[in-house]
């Protein structure tokens, strides 16, 4: 049998695989099921400091065939729908999750505030949570027209993971970040080079 077991950040995950924050990630129900399932981790959806509907629909298109040398895709354009940040960081969500693991794995808090005060106030909170295992900052959404992706402004990606690392105790939970898809190498290297500024400048706990 192949070992998919690995650790990033710190973190051990029974397989490298698992869930993106995506369409079917929104309830404690749909989080249940990943937790039952051989996922690595379960990662809630990305949440917004308060509950959203998201864009109109249609919005998510599932079964799409890419051919008979490809497996079936999907796609969206959901526009932050979720239950609001407290709804996934609660006591009773967490319990219901851990309950459900099949193995030990970590539970993911992923959050995708509107604006800048809301990841802060969202992450302060999550860094509180003993049953979050980690942080996600996903800064490649939100989809919403409008709003632009953090993670193609590299200006204001940085000026975000500046205030970010100031948070007292910032070091004491792993925090990841969700980037956009880069095409070029300038773009991807100059997004490595403030995350790791970012991560070498970061608060201590």
């Amino acid at each position: 049998m192949v070992d998919l077991s690995t650790n990033i950040g710190g973190i051990h995950l029974p397989t490298c695989i698992y869930n993106a924050s995506g369409p079917r990630t929104g309830s404690t129900e749909a989080l249940v099921k990943i937790a039952s399932s051989k996922s690595g981790a379960v990662l809630a959806k990305s949440a917004t400091l308060v509950a959203q509907k998201g864009n109109d629909l249609p919005r998510y298109v599932n079964e799409i065939d890419l051919g008979p040398v490809a497996c079936m895709g999907s796609m969206n354009s959901e526009g932050l729908p979720n239950l609001g940040f407290d709804y996934y960081n609660s006591a009773e969500n967490a319990a219901d999750v851990l309950a459900a693991m099949n193995e030990p794995k970590p539970f993911i808090l992923s959050l995708s505030g509107l604006k800048l005060a809301d990841n802060i106030d969202m992450i302060k909170s999550a860094l509180k949570n003993d049953a979050a295992a980690s942080i996600e900052l996903n800064l490649a959404c939100p989809n919403i027209p409008g709003k632009p992706t953090i993670a193609y402004d590299f200006a204001q990606m940085a000026d975000v993971l500046t205030a970010v690392g100031k948070i007292r105790g910032i070091r004491s939970k792993p925090l990841g970040v969700k980037l956009a898809p880069y095409f070029d190498m300038p773009h991807m290297a100059e997004a490595a080079n403030i995350i790791n500024r970012w991560a070498s400048e970061a608060s201590e706990p």
